[in-house]
């Protein structure tokens, strides 16, 4: 027996008895390669249409031929892409033999490859220098052809998709308009009120501004030096003082008393701007008490004390019966409640389309959208009731005050001229404004607040020059002044009167900027009064500060008028017509045309 033996596998586990005899292993053949498949080596049936780009011509040239080229830069190649060109091309004239042999001219002799040239008679050889010499660049690159011309166009049937046979029209067929002539174009609901009334807002260019949406972080606006933007800036020709009437007492102080009051009565809101904004808050509230039952829609800010500009927005709160009767926050603590909110907000359909914005990440969340009917800006907040009770603090200055209501319109406006009245972009809030007028009023003898010019005068004076706002803050419950200790020296700062550890004025960022447009205002305003107290003119001392484009107000009240003359909720306080604001200069503003008053 030899030592090594192959005997084959072994028997199988799960297979027959062990008396089968076995089998001996048998040798398979290895499965061809990939590579060597018929299918891969073009073992095929010969069909019309190529699979792959296949060519037996001879390759494109990638140059001319030397003959044919110039390295002169006014000699220009005639090269074409298509080879019928060739044939229209004229060719060289071709030597036709003669039937007779006698008219061919005898062959000369060949000129010899080597010679010696006779000295006395021969010409020098040509001196190279003195011909222009052959720029070898210029003409390789003439010589080099684009690829395009290079490449060879073959028929391909499949890329040309030749047997294609398409299923749909072979031309395209404009759609036409099929809906019947008095097909309803809105809701059922809706056909009885009054078409919207579109933006009357326009720019400078006498364009029409649509609907503008707030979305994302604001960025700053104000100018480097304090100055009016440029939208506020009135055109040539254009009365930029339309408060101001036609004559006034003869002294520069009572002037300047007489229209600053003026300017208070022509700012302050109308009657029907009021009705108008009390009706989308009573809308707003009866919405979510269907929906959540016994809550309360409460306003706060400018609106709720009355001191609102003709543009101001409308800041809302949504209380829950939790948080009135135990001040437990129910609305407002998870983010998945603001967005639904915001989706409820969006069934009702009182926003306009795509102008809802929920800020569900910030300290106090907040929903911004505008209104569809009225086109007023909303801010709704959720279960706080700061602004309530500061409202309530407001109304006991008013009583103690009443120059502070006409100071702080005049400021408000003073800031908004600038870009400087919004504090997520470093401005003073309307608050911070009234405690500062409140505060000098609180430190000011009686016998000086008989003249509101001359308050007016000391305001820019004091927060202009004589305020520190760097080593002192403002305390307003008691009247008084600290010295900081701690914190931004950099910031201004008061002391919230219903809540002593909160800082009202913290992110006024720019108090810098503001405090040096009060001094600014206050040369102008002194600058001013001298130029008047010497003119017999009747001239407008607040034009100094605040003269500006005023055709937003103007357009903003006539279409919340539009609203309140077209709208059936409002007929019951249109028994006495209510007077029409004064236009631009005594003219109607540009209005588009709408339909005609219900009666």
């Amino acid at each position: 027996m030899p030592p090594f033996e192959f005997r084959g596998n072994g028997p199988p586990r799960r297979g027959p008895s062990r008396d089968q005899r076995r089998r001996e292993f048998t040798f398979r053949y290895p499965k061809p390669k990939t590579s060597e498949r018929p299918l891969l080596q073009g073992q095929r049936e010969g069909t019309p249409e190529l699979l792959t780009t296949e060519s037996t011509d001879k390759p494109a040239p990638k140059f001319a031929s030397l003959a044919d080229l110039s390295d002169s830069e006014e000699a220009e190649m005639d090269l074409s892409e298509e080879s019928e060109d060739e044939d229209s091309r004229p060719r060289k004239r071709r030597v036709i033999a003669s039937e007779s042999k006698e008219s061919t001219p005898p062959p000369l002799p060949p000129a010899p490859k080597w010679s010696n040239p006779d000295p006395y008679t021969s010409l020098p050889p040509p001196d190279e220098s003195q011909h222009k010499r052959v720029d070898v660049v210029k003409l390789i690159r003439k010589a080099k052809l684009q690829n395009s011309l290079g490449d060879a166009k073959l028929k391909d049937a499949v890329t040309d998709n030749d047997d294609f046979i398409s299923l749909g029209p072979t031309a395209e067929i404009p759609l036409e308009n099929q809906a019947p002539e008095n097909a309803p174009r809105g809701p059922k609901s809706m056909e009885n009120q009054p078409p919207a009334m579109p933006s009357l807002k326009r720019t400078r260019d006498d364009e029409s501004k649509g609907i503008s949406f707030k979305t994302g972080k604001p960025k700053a606006r104000f100018m480097d030096d304090g100055s009016i933007l440029y939208q506020w800036k009135a055109f040539p020709g254009q009365n930029d003082t339309p408060w101001m009437a036609k004559s006034y007492p003869m002294h520069a102080s009572q002037k300047l008393h007489c229209e600053v009051l003026d300017f208070f009565n022509w700012v302050k809101p109308h009657d029907y701007e009021q009705i108008v904004r009390e009706d989308l808050i009573g809308r707003l509230d009866q919405a979510f008490k269907r929906r959540y039952g016994n809550v309360a829609v409460k306003p706060f800010g400018s609106f709720a004390s009355g001191m609102y500009l003709p543009t101001a927005d409308i800041d809302l709160v949504l209380l829950s019966k939790v948080f009135m009767s135990g001040g437990r926050k129910q609305f407002g603590e998870r983010k998945g409640q603001i967005y639904a909110f915001s989706a409820y907000l969006k069934s009702l359909e009182i926003a306009v389309p795509g102008s809802i914005e929920t800020i569900a990440h910030a300290r106090v969340p907040i929903l911004k959208f505008i209104d569809k009917l009225t086109g007023l800006r909303v801010d709704l907040s959720f279960d706080n009731d700061s602004g309530i009770i500061a409202n309530q603090t407001f109304q006991e200055w008013k009583q103690q005050y009443p120059l502070m209501p006409i100071i702080v319109s005049v400021i408000k406006q003073f800031l908004l001229l600038r870009g400087l009245n919004e504090v997520p972009t470093g401005g003073l809030g309307g608050f911070s404004i009234t405690c500062l007028v409140t505060s000098l009023l609180q430190h000011m003898p009686s016998s000086k607040q008989g003249n509101i010019g001359v308050v007016l005068m000391d305001f820019f004076d004091f927060y202009g020059f004589l305020m520190d706002y760097e080593r002192v803050g403002l305390r307003m419950e008691p009247p008084g002044y600290y010295h900081k200790a701690f914190g931004d020296n950099d910031r201004l700062s008061i002391i919230d009167p219903n809540n002593s550890s909160n800082d009202i004025s913290g992110g006024t960022k720019e108090i810098r900027l503001i405090f040096r447009a009060f001094r600014d205002a206050y040369d102008s305003l002194s600058r001013r009064i001298h130029e008047v107290a010497q003119s017999n003119e009747p001239k407008s001392i607040l034009q100094s500060i605040i003269a500006a484009n005023y055709d937003e107000y103007t357009e903003q009240r006539f279409q919340l008028r539009y609203v309140y003359d077209n709208s059936e909720q409002f007929a019951q306080y249109r028994s006495p017509p209510a007077e029409r604001p004064a236009g631009r200069s005594g003219d109607r503003p540009h209005l588009t045309p709408h339909a005609p008053r219900r009666k």
